[in-house]
């Protein structure tokens, strides 16, 4: 399915109905298919109690969305996956969030208060966003054309008080994600090691999505 962003730019996403919908943003140079449903993190939500809906998207210039030559900004990527959520009708979701995906979700919460309840932000720490670091991830990814989403992101980085309840996770070797532990005591906020993961591999860890899920799941 598709939603169209305020530029006109095709944003592709897919939902299964459910309790307490989880809103899913991938990584940089990633898709929905890769960083979600590959890693079993879709059949962990669906296993889980009564089973989680949910909602993947594909950010601009990656996976089956439009690859439009601007619009790359946390901001813009935000008001592309709000868009998202009103065309499926979904007024409050919780967030899991993987790498570039973070900062995309730290503005939605921001730029729509009351429609993210709570967000898990996995691959990212306090640093900017480098275009080194998002060139080698390109690179291992084989992602090619995302020179105009490289130009957007660079420099940005998760600022201000949290919007939300969050919870940070990252591997022990995830170089990009480094400050990852840091970060979130500085912020105040719970943070889960992955153990002996990198930026690459951390997404498929089972602690990752049990600790997401129980984050995630409502008090009492």
């Amino acid at each position: 399915m598709f939603a169209t962003a305020a530029d006109g730019t095709k944003i592709w996403y897919d939902t299964a109905p459910g309790p307490r919908p989880v809103l899913l943003i991938h990584g940089f140079a990633s898709d929905s298919l890769r960083t979600w449903e590959q890693t079993g993190w879709i059949r962990a939500l669906a296993g889980h109690g009564h089973g989680h809906g949910h909602v993947t998207v594909d950010l601009r210039g990656h996976g089956q969305s439009d690859r439009p030559a601007s619009g790359y900004s946390p901001r813009t990527l935000a008001r592309d996956v709000l868009a998202v959520l009103d065309e499926a009708g979904l007024s409050t979701v919780d967030v899991v969030t993987y790498s570039m995906g973070g900062l995309a979700g730290w503005e939605l919460a921001r730029l729509a208060p009351g429609r993210v309840g709570r967000m898990v932000l996995g691959g990212i720490g306090g640093r900017a966003a480098d275009r080194a670091s998002m060139e080698r991830v390109a690179e291992q990814l084989s992602g090619g054309g995302l020179d105009a989403c490289i130009d957007g992101m660079a420099g940005h980085r998760l600022d201000g008080a949290p919007p939300v309840p969050v919870l940070f996770a990252a591997g022990e070797q995830d170089e990009i994600a480094a400050d990852a532990p840091e970060f979130a005591a500085s912020l105040g906020a719970p943070f889960v090691s992955l153990g002996r993961r990198t930026h690459l591999n951390a997404v498929s860890s089972r602690k990752f999505k049990d600790a997401a899920i129980e984050f995630l799941a409502p008090a009492g």
